[in-house]
């Protein structure tokens, strides 16, 4: 008995330059995913803020399907945000390989730390890659978080 091929695309993280192409393929992901279910859309703050972050995507036939962003708080400590992959792919790892990619670049660029704002319900991915809880839950663009935090290597 034949099986069925399957489907295996190829993803690809690249930089994101602030005004790309990529940048603002990955702002209507953002919008998609992180803004619109609560109603929101990205704020100015935010886009003023973007100014001030690496941004990475990830590719996938040409088309952004994740996206992460990182802004240096001082010199050791880095506060990753912006964490966004499209519905469909949400199940094909490639959270893991941005944050991978994202903490690699981190550790390259001489930092020993990374924060995030991890929402409330997906603080697991976060815990499963080594981050660790820190302080109460808070609220951040009307839903509930949690800081977590993880030493580079």
């Amino acid at each position: 008995m034949r099986r069925p091929m399957a489907s295996h695309s190829t993803i690809v993280i690249l930089e994101a330059p602030l005004d790309s192409g990529l940048y603002r393929d990955a702002l209507r992901l953002r919008e998609e995913i992180l803004r619109r279910p609560l109603g929101l859309r990205i704020s100015n703050e935010e886009l003023a803020d973007d100014s001030m972050r690496q941004h990475f995507c990830a590719i996938d036939c040409g088309a952004v399907v994740g996206t992460v962003s990182l802004r240096p708080l001082d010199e050791t400590t880095l506060h990753l945000k912006q964490m966004a992959i499209s519905t469909q792919k949400q199940a094909a790892r490639i959270g893991t390989r941005l944050m991978a990619h994202a903490e690699r670049w981190g550790s390259e660029a001489g930092f020993r730390f990374i924060v995030a704002h991890a929402r409330v319900g997906a603080e697991g991915f976060y815990l499963k890659l080594g981050y660790a809880p820190e302080g109460a839950t808070f609220f951040e663009q009307t839903i509930p978080h949690l800081r977590v935090t993880k030493r580079l290597r």
